[in-house]
């Protein structure tokens, strides 16, 4: 089957074959609706502090992302300027949501493992990726969180910057622990 799709010039996302386990499975732990959650807000702020100061670059975001029928960041550190977050006010419900044809994370919880990507241009599926055009996205550097009882992959934590980014050893030792923190997080959260 071909990858990309002329008709909206972007490319189909892989096979997701553990979508049935992942949906029950948030609904167990009591992530079956779309909502924020603020102490996945605050390792998304840590997340974004910590990749801005490792690169200098002041603007990254940090995103923990829970994938169903599309990508809701659960998790989202609010816009930063300068090294300062600009605003309190939190992220709007569109801001949260993308599709699954947009970002990286789809292909990051594919390969079940941490995926860096230096300059979002060499990655070929980024032809027609939304997220690198509409957001100024220019580096990604993301890591599956994978539930440890069931092996279940239930999305992400990633960083994106508007800089390309020469990511390192460490880096990616970064996010793998960024995105165990958030698989604990998850499961430290009321179910009801």
């Amino acid at each position: 089957m071909p990858t990309f799709n002329t008709d909206t010039s972007r490319h189909h996302p892989p096979a997701d074959d553990e979508l049935p386990r992942r949906l029950a499975l948030l609904r167990e732990l009591g992530l079956d609706q779309q909502r924020p959650i603020a102490a996945l807000d605050a390792l998304a702020d840590r997340l974004a502090d910590a990749l801005s100061e490792r690169t200098g670059q002041p603007t990254f975001r940090g995103i923990v992302n829970i994938v169903t029928h599309d990508q809701f960041f659960a998790g989202l550190s609010k816009p930063r300027a300068g090294g300062q977050s600009t605003s309190h006010a939190p992220a709007s419900a569109a801001e949260r949501i993308m599709a699954l044809t947009e970002g990286w994370c789809v292909y990051t919880m594919a390969r079940r493992k941490a995926f860096p990507l230096n300059n979002v241009l060499d990655y070929p599926r980024s032809a027609g990726n939304g997220a690198m055009h509409r957001l100024g996205v220019k580096t990604y550097l993301g890591a599956p969180m994978i539930h440890p009882r069931t092996g279940v992959s239930l999305g992400t934590v990633c960083g994106v910057g508007t800089e390309t980014t020469l990511w390192r050893r460490e880096d990616v030792e970064l996010i793998k622990e960024f995105a165990k923190e958030g698989i604990e997080l998850i499961e430290q959260l009321p179910t009801s």
